[in-house]
C-alpha cells in the first residue's frame, strides 16, 4: 500500500516540529529578530557574519585563526569580514609581536563602542522576547539550557 504524500510530509512536519533542536531555532531566530530590528532602529549597519567577531573581540584580542576556528568559518570568509570592519573604523590588525605570521585583531575605541552598544541592544532585545516567561520560569530554563550547553560541550 502506497503512502499518501500529504499525509507523509504532514507526519515529517509532526517530526520536525516536535524536535529539541527546532524548538530551540524559533527561540533564537526571534532573539536574533528582534536584535537586528533594534540594531536597525540604532542605525547600526553590520552584516550577521559580522557581529560574532565584534562580540569574542570585546572580550579580547584574537588572531585571524582562532577567530576562524571559534566561529567555524574558514579564513577568506573570516578576512573578508574584518576587512570590511577595518573599512568602518571597527578593527584593527597588527602583526604579532611574538609570531610575525600571525595578525592580531583588535575593537578600535569605535568598536569597542559599538560592542557595548550592541550588548545592550541584545540584552534589551532578550528581556523582551522573554517577558512571555515569569522570572521563576526564566531562571529555570536558563538553567536547564545552560546545563544542557555544558554537557554538550563535552561531547
Amino acid at each position: 500500500m502506497e503512502k499518501d504524500p500529504a499525509t507523509s510530509n504532514s507526519s515529517l512536519g509532526d517530526e520536525i516540529s516536535d524536535s529539541f533542536f527546532f524548538q530551540i531555532h524559533r527561540m533564537k531566530r526571534t532573539i536574533f529578530r528582534r536584535t537586528n530590528a533594534l540594531m536597525s532602529e540604532a542605525g547600526i549597519t553590520l552584516q550577521l557574519e559580522q557581529l560574532p567577531l565584534i562580540m569574542i573581540l570585546q572580550r579580547e584580542n584574537r588572531s585571524q585563526r582562532e577567530l576562524s576556528d571559534i566561529t567555524m568559518r574558514d579564513k577568506s570568509s573570516i578576512l573578508r569580514s574584518i576587512n570590511a570592519l577595518e573599512k568602518k573604523n571597527l578593527v584593527e590588525v597588527q602583526k604579532d609581536k611574538a609570531d610575525k605570521r600571525k595578525n592580531i585583531v583588535s575593537l578600535t575605541d569605535e568598536g569597542i563602542s559599538l560592542a557595548k552598544n550592541i550588548r545592550s541592544l541584545m540584552k534589551k532585545a532578550e528581556d523582551e522576547v522573554l517577558s512571555v516567561f515569569s522570572q521563576k520560569e526564566r531562571g529555570e530554563a536558563l538553567e536547564t539550557i545552560r546545563s544542557y550547553a555544558d554537557r554538550l560541550e563535552t561531547l
